[in-house]
């Protein structure tokens, strides 16, 4: 919109002002003077000046320079409603600047939400867990919106109405910004777990030879890329392994081949394999198979793929009481190479081999005196209060130092 102002004939007869137009053009002054065009930026508000007299107004573009120009004989009331539109003009401005601000802030918003949305439904009619990795790539992914300026900005006079609806859909699109995402994911993955518990009840009470109990379904279905079970032994958890893949194939998140059971000993490996191979045939999972290994077979063959060649192990490395001979057999060497070894070997097993118990605690006694007080055995033989001064006394020993231990009672004893 382009708003026009110019001297009375009065007013320009007064005071001697050439003939002159003045326009607002948006953001932009015109000043026409004698058939010359000046401008100034009604946003630098050092390029021009509105001076009111007593009867008179004047405007003056680029005030002090050399370029300057000066236009007087506007009345008024005239230069009254040029100040007024100069002042609507820059508020206008600063409301469009507000808009698009708020307009760009929504779609930023609206984008992350609908990711978040996308994968939501992905997961939901995949069957599928949110994994942790995938809630932490969503929430770094989560645009970084100052909502306090935001709000501001929306709480600015005339700045919703130039929305409209954009503004209640700008406000419901920042409550979901700012919601607990974390507790909507562990609530989606809640309704998952009911939903597969139902949907996949056959196959949690045939994947072994008694139905799954709760608790191990419920591990089974829950699908994050690290899960950790904790439970007592004899308790199951070979079952919940086993069903677990079955449920994984069943459900075709992991081809057969992509699926390595692990277990300490080869025993248990054993046991694997058997175990699932009963429950894919249980199961009616004809031809299925997956691979049952030991944590050492696995690296051993991860080693060799990579390397081209298989490092030999010796079979104490994988054996228990293997273990524990040469561990004593290299221990005793070592005692004989290094006389500082034996020092601190024999230290170490006559002095500290046993944690001292909780701070306050009496702990077990290794004998009674004769007042039927709990006392602890030193390596040297002497009856102490607690297995702290029995550390003392120990030390004391072993590093041949001559010491008396006595301690005093309300008897005197």
């Amino acid at each position: 919109m382009t708003k026009e102002w110019a001297p009375s004939t009065w007013g320009r007869n007064l005071t001697r002002s050439p003939d002159w137009r003045l326009r607002l053009q948006g953001l932009e002054l015109l000043l026409t003077v004698n058939g010359r065009t000046h401008r100034a930026n009604v946003e630098e508000e050092t390029s021009y000046r509105v001076n009111r007299g007593v009867l008179w107004t004047d405007i003056i573009l680029h005030p002090g320079d050399a370029r300057g120009v000066k236009a007087d004989g506007l009345p008024n009331d005239h230069g009254a409603t040029l100040t007024q539109a100069l002042e609507a003009a820059l508020v206008d401005k600063r409301m469009r600047e507000d808009v698009a601000f708020l307009q760009g802030a929504h779609q930023t918003v609206l984008h992350w939400l609908g990711l978040k949305a996308q994968r939501e439904r992905a997961a939901e009619t995949d069957r599928r867990w949110i994994t942790h990795e995938m809630q932490v790539a969503l929430e770094a992914a989560r645009p970084s919106v100052d909502v306090t300026a935001v709000r501001t900005r929306m709480r600015k006079p005339g700045v919703q109405a130039k929305l409209g609806q954009e503004a209640t859909a700008l406000a419901l699109s920042l409550s979901q910004l700012d919601a607990d995402h974390r507790s909507h994911w562990n609530a989606l993955n809640a309704a998952h777990t009911e939903r597969e518990l139902q949907d996949c009840k056959d196959l949690f009470d045939r994947v072994e030879s008694k139905p799954l109990t709760e608790e191990q379904a419920r591990a089974v279905v829950c699908f994050d890329n690290r899960v950790q079970v904790v439970a007592s032994a004899g308790s199951g958890k070979t079952s919940t392994m086993v069903a677990k893949a079955a449920y994984a194939i069943h459900r075709g998140f992991v081809a057969p081949e992509g699926i390595v059971l692990l277990a300490f000993n080869k025993q248990a490996a054993v046991e694997l394999d058997e175990r699932a191979a009963k429950s894919f045939e249980r199961l009616g999972m004809d031809g299925v198979s997956v691979k049952a290994s030991t944590f050492h077979a696995l690296g051993l063959r991860i080693i060799g793929k990579a390397t081209g060649k298989t490092p030999d192990i010796p079979d104490w490395a994988t054996d228990t009481v293997g273990g524990f001979r040469k561990l004593t057999e290299i221990i005793d060497q070592l005692k004989d190479r290094s006389p500082t070894f034996r020092t601190q070997w024999d230290l170490f097993r006559f002095v500290f081999a046993r944690d001292l118990p909780a701070f306050g605690s009496k702990g077990s006694p290794d004998v009674w005196d004769n007042q039927g007080n709990g006392r602890t055995l030193t390596n040297d033989g002497k009856r102490v209060r607690s297995q702290e001064e029995a550390r003392l006394c120990d030390w004391l020993f072993y590093n041949g130092v001559d010491y008396r231990y006595a301690w005093h009672s309300r008897s005197g004893a």
